[in-house]
Parts: structure tokens; C-alpha cells; sequence
């Protein structure tokens, strides 16, 4: 197939592209950031979503669009630059789609829509988002369906995925291996909240049985969560099986570690920098987010990786780039 790949330069777009093309399909990339991390393919086209024209840069015979291009980040993105990117582009990347009759969308989208207020959600759950990014990602959920009520015909495919991690990625994941590798003194709060989480690996490997299989209706949205669903607990003692790192040796109440945390927020609001500590990034952490993915395995999808081996890939990868012996 000719498939074009939104956001190619990013984490989960560059793993889908590099993929894709291993099976043989006609593979085209878009991106507007080539300051990157990972592996940037060989035909991907420097473009803006939002600003750009893109009947004037993209072909005309493309059959798939994989929309993976989004702003998120934990400090220094405006709301404005969150609707720019992730409702604006997609507006426009639908008009091209609709003009050009593009047949086929898949959109990955984020459990943020959901919100995060503790309940455990599927599918079938109320959207009830209430951070600026899962609001921004909810709308760009409406702007792929006005495209594709354009003709019975067309096939989209949502994908809500949770925490991606994986070889290469340096936020949440690393971040945690990070703080339990430099004597993490304290963990904050119980630890027996649910993270849901995906692997790279594995959400590829969802993304390809989900657009292999035959529906009736031609939307369908899908939750991506790897099993089993993990606690804090449970992911830092896989962590610690590794003699490079240990478990925190006491627990502080979660007000105690906003209190701690203060200093470094003043300090990034005073100057604009990202001292790696914010209540945003502490409220995520503490926050339980339990979803499932009860209408993907229902389908008869098998994980074909391993949780555990996931994260002790990371583990290994970490102490391979820090030289950790």
C-alpha cells in the first residue's frame, strides 16, 4: 500500500514507518521536527501540518494515512500550540484526505479523553477529558469522523493507546529507572495504583491485527493496553530484580512530596526552564490509570511480548547508554 505516516520522527511514528516498510509497503513520512532520538526514514518530507500546503507537498495516490503526529509534553507547550498541532493539523490533514479520497485512517489518539479521575475504563466508557491535551486529542477524534462520514466506504480506526515506553524513549519509563538507579530514597504515596501501559513492540503489533481485521461498521476504537495491568509496586520490584537498582526505602504522603516539589516549580516558572520536577508530572504519577483493553483481546488478539521482558529491555538499554555495568 502507499501509506503516509504523520509525526514519522517520533517515537511511535518512527517504529510504524521503519515496520510498515519492512513489510514491503510504499512508506512516506511527514514531520516538522528533525531534532530526534530515532531513526528518520530515507522519504520523509520536512512539513508543518497546520501552516503547510498539503495538496502542494504530499502525493495525490496515497491509500492509508497513519495520523501519529501530536504535541505532548509535561512543560513548555501553550494551549494554543496543543490546538495548533493537534486539532488544526488534523483538520487539515482531513481536508486533504477528504480531496483526495483517501480511503483508509488510522488516528492514535490517547486514554487522556477519558480523563484521569481513577475509574477504571474500556471502550465503553464516557469521554470526559479534562486536561488541555486529552481535550485537544478528543477533537481531533471528531475531526477524523467528519471525515470519514464522507463515504460508507471509508475504513478509521482509533487507537487510545496509554504509556508508551520502550528502547530509545527517554520520559516516564526512563525517568523511573533513572530515579531507582541514583538511590531513591522514598516512593510517594502507597505504590498500589494501577499504571497502564503499553510497549512500543506490542502497540505496533496491536496497531497491525487491528487493520488485519474485518468489522461491519467501518469506525472502530480500540484502547491499547499491554497485560498484566501493573502497579507502581509491581513495575518498580521487575525494576529491582536488577542489582542496579533498589525499591525506595520509605513511603512519604503525596502532599509531603508536593511541598518537596514546590522550589522546583517556582523555579521553572521564574525562568522558563524544565528542572525535570513539576506538580504535573507528580500529580501523573500519583494518579491511578486503570484501562483496559477488553474489545481488542476479545477479538483474539495474543500479546506477543512479554511485560517483564519489555521492561527489563529497557533496563538493559538504560545501563548500556549510562554505561552501568
Amino acid at each position: 500500500m502507499k501509506i503516509l505516516i504523520t509525526g514519522s520522527n517520533g517515537f511511535v511514528g518512527s517504529a510504524l514507518i521503519q515496520k510498515l516498510d519492512d513489510l514491503g509497503h510504499d512508506v512516506l513520512g511527514v514531520d516538522n521536527n528533525f531534532e530526534t532520538n530515532y531513526k528518520i526514514h530515507n522519504k520523509t518530507i520536512n512539513a508543518d501540518l497546520a501552516l503547510d500546503n498539503l495538496t502542494k507537498i504530499l502525493p495525490k495516490n496515497i491509500e492509508l494515512i497513519v495520523h501519529c503526529a501530536a504535541a505532548k509534553s509535561d512543560f513548555g507547550i501553550s494551549n494554543d500550540e496543543y490546538y495548533k498541532d493537534n486539532v488544526v493539523a488534523t483538520r487539515k490533514l482531513m481536508d486533504f484526505a477528504v480531496d483526495n479520497k483517501v480511503s483508509k485512517v488510522i488516528y492514535f489518539s490517547t486514554v487522556s479523553v477519558y480523563g484521569h479521575d481513577n475509574i477504571l475504563k474500556d471502550e465503553t466508557q464516557q469521554l470526559n477529558s479534562n486536561t488541555v491535551y486529552g481535550d485537544t486529542k478528543l477533537e481531533g477524534e471528531y475531526e477524523v469522523r467528519r471525515w470519514v462520514s464522507e463515504c460508507d466506504d471509508y475504513k478509521l480506526i482509533i487507537l487510545r493507546p496509554s504509556l508508551i515506553y520502550g528502547v530509545n524513549n527517554f520520559t516516564n519509563m526512563y525517568n523511573l529507572i533513572n530515579s531507582m538507579n541514583k538511590n531513591m530514597f522514598f516512593k510517594i504515596g502507597t505504590g498500589n495504583h494501577i499504571k497502564s501501559m503499553v510497549s512500543i513492540n506490542n502497540l505496533i503489533e496491536m496497531t497491525l491485527f487491528i487493520f488485519n481485521s474485518s468489522f461491519k461498521s467501518n469506525v472502530q476504537v480500540f484502547n491499547c493496553i499491554d497485560k498484566p495491568y501493573l502497579t507502581v509496586n509491581n513495575l518498580m520490584k521487575i525494576i529491582s530484580n536488577d542489582k542496579s537498582f533498589h525499591m525506595p526505602y520509605i513511603s512519604i504522603p503525596v502532599w509531603v512530596a508536593y511541598l518537596l516539589i514546590l522550589p522546583f516549580e517556582l523555579l521553572s516558572y521564574i525562568s522558563g526552564k524544565d528542572f525535570k520536577y513539576n506538580w504535573n508530572r507528580l500529580a501523573k504519577f500519583c494518579k491511578a490509570t486503570d484501562y483496559r483493553s477488553k474489545k481488542l483481546y476479545s477479538l483474539g488478539y495474543i500479546q506477543k511480548f512479554k511485560t517483564n521482558d519489555e521492561i527489563k529491555n529497557v533496563v538493559e538499554w538504560y545501563k548500556q547508554i549510562n554505561k552501568i555495568k
